[in-house]
């Protein structure tokens, strides 16, 4: 049985802690493809424990993340970035709450994997359109330039998600399917 999403014990702080670590570390690796974008391998480490723990530590593990990140490279704190991040992860662990979904004894429908994919774009849409939004309103922001940032990231995003995450986070399923000797709902 899966943990409850609002279980905040210690086990969940340091998966918390865990995430934002990585996925703050690995952010800081990225290829520019726009002005003040990157494509960022640490996309799949948050996914991945965004499925595997639930929507709350997805989050919070975005959040702080990108929160480090930003910190770690001199940016300064763009809280509304910051967001985005936690928001993706949120709508990413959404896969978590389902019934017969579970990472950790390989258990999953091809709904599941259906939803995860929707949830995962969806997630960056959102996110991505709340930070650049804000940052209009906010940080008087040139309109074009952030809505050019907002399209190019959703694009490259939804791209190492679907071609790098989702393979990652379908081989756990799998590897672990296999060593649950539990069958597999189809």
């Amino acid at each position: 049985m899966k943990p409850s999403i609002f279980d905040f014990n210690t086990r969940t702080v340091v998966t918390i802690s865990i995430v934002a670590a990585l996925y703050g570390v690995v952010g800081l690796v990225g290829i520019p493809v726009g002005p003040n974008v990157q494509l960022r391998p640490s996309i799949i480490i948050l996914s991945l424990f965004s499925v595997y723990f639930g929507p709350v530590v997805g989050f919070l593990g975005g959040f702080l993340g990108n929160m480090l990140t930003d910190l770690l490279a001199g940016w300064g704190i763009w809280w509304t970035w910051e967001m985005a991040s936690g928001i993706f992860g949120l709508f990413c662990g959404l896969v978590y709450l389902f019934p017969g979904f579970n990472v950790r004894y390989g258990l999953y429908s091809k709904i599941h994997l259906a939803f995860l994919i929707v949830s995962a774009v969806g997630g960056f849409l959102a996110g991505y359109t709340f930070a650049g939004i804000s940052d209009i309103i906010i940080m008087n922001e040139p309109p074009r330039k952030v809505f050019f940032q907002i399209i190019v990231i959703f694009i490259t995003n939804s791209l190492v998600f679907i071609f790098l995450a989702l393979p990652v986070i379908f081989g756990f399923i799998k590897a672990n399917n296999r060593y649950s000797r539990l069958k597999v709902e189809e």
